[in-house]
């Protein structure tokens, strides 16, 4: 048999693999038990155990925009305890994605600057600008690893990434919506793809990933345009649904297929496309949520709106005349994350903020760490 002491250390690892990752002050505050300790929970060993035993990266705050602010302020509101970027606040920015470790923002031209792209990753505070495309008369725009095989769960923003920008444009008549993609490694932006399509403009509401392909909300948005990042990048629109008229988000189903939300009355109903074994594709109501169950009934004097959906963690942001909340859909559990009414779409920000980023983040100061801890 192995010695008592080995046992003990596969017995702290197995326990200290078990502290949740949406309370990142657990494993710091594991880091100051003692010297071994730190070492082990700072170790490339433990944190991939870490990472692939919890799966997909927790929630540790979203984005939102504040347009009842002069100049318009894309704010960040930690749901995580203990974690909270340098800067909270960014004025003139104006947030429109987050996925993989990463954020997204375009920043407003002024006087001293043009307007430019702004990818952010709010754990290291690291950022990158990027020069804006020929900008069509509605567009959008979504971020992503562009890491081949990667799984996600350690995604930040000193690793490649891809910028995926939409538009929409009215040429003679006909609309044709447009795509192309910003390469990091690169530092340029690719050809352009096109598709025509009578009623398919871009909206500028939260993107979804599903497979390899990004999806946009259109309007009217019964429409859905797909953009695939791999191989030749083709763009194709699909039909939803005429249901729940504009109060919808893009959502991703547990098994990763692409599907929607959307409010009626106070109930919030779950769609998915679901393809069968000839190919063909349909949409699904696959499941009903009844918001009477879950929230007062003064946040239902007037029909809620779901404002954002956080991918790999299954939380839907749901905005009402008292302030913002989350559900989780597997467990139900409510939250409520803002106070604000005018939180119009909530973009979440999802990463594992483990001990080895906390200590470089706060350069490795035991008095740091124990006010992170806290």
């Amino acid at each position: 048999m192995p010695p008592a002491t080995a046992l003990m250390d596969d017995v702290v690892v197995e326990i200290l693999l078990r502290l949740p990752p949406d309370e990142p002050g657990c494993l710091v505050r594991a880091c100051l038990v003692s010297k071994p300790w730190r070492r082990l929970l700072t170790g490339n060993a433990f944190l991939r155990s870490y990472r692939k035993f919890h799966g997909a990266p927790p929630m540790l705050g979203f984005l939102h925009r504040l347009y009842d602010e002069d100049p318009c302020v894309a704010r960040f509101v930690p749901t995580a305890k203990s974690f909270r970027p340098p800067r909270t606040d960014r004025r003139c920015w104006y947030a429109l994605d987050a996925r993989h470790g990463r954020a997204l923002f375009y920043d407003s031209e002024s006087e001293q600057k043009p307007a430019e792209f702004v990818v952010w990753d709010p754990v290291t505070d690291g950022h990158r600008r990027i020069p804006l495309p020929e900008t069509p008369k509605s567009w959008n725009a979504a971020v992503l690893c562009a890491v081949d095989g990667c799984d996600h769960l350690d995604c930040h923003g000193d690793d490649p990434f891809l910028v995926a920008f939409v538009g929409t444009d009215k040429e003679e008549g006909i609309w044709i919506t447009s795509a192309c993609f910003y390469s990091s490694e690169a530092s340029s932006w690719s050809s352009t793809s096109f598709v025509e399509h009578p009623d398919a403009s871009i909206e500028m509401q939260p993107s979804a990933l599903s497979g390899n392909a990004v999806y946009f909300l259109c309007d009217p948005s019964t429409r859905i345009l797909q953009c695939d990042f791999v191989g030749e990048r083709k763009l194709s629109v699909i039909d939803r649904p005429d249901v729940h008229e504009n109060n919808i988000v893009l959502i991703t189903a547990e098994d990763g297929t692409l599907g929607f939300a959307g409010v009626q009355e106070s109930s919030i109903y779950l769609w998915s496309m679901e393809v069968d074994p000839d190919g063909a594709a349909a949409w699904v109501q696959h499941r009903v949520v009844d918001l009477g169950k879950l929230l007062t009934s003064r946040a239902l004097m007037i029909t809620p709106d779901v404002s954002g959906f956080a991918e790999g963690v299954g939380v839907i942001f749901v905005r009402t005349i008292v302030g913002l909340f989350t559900i989780e859909l597997k467990s139900g559990r409510v939250r409520k994350v803002s106070s604000r009414g005018s939180v119009c779409t909530a973009i979440p920000y999802t990463s594992f903020y483990t001990p080895d980023r906390a200590i470089r983040q706060l350069n490795a100061s035991d008095d740091a760490l124990i006010h992170l801890s806290t």
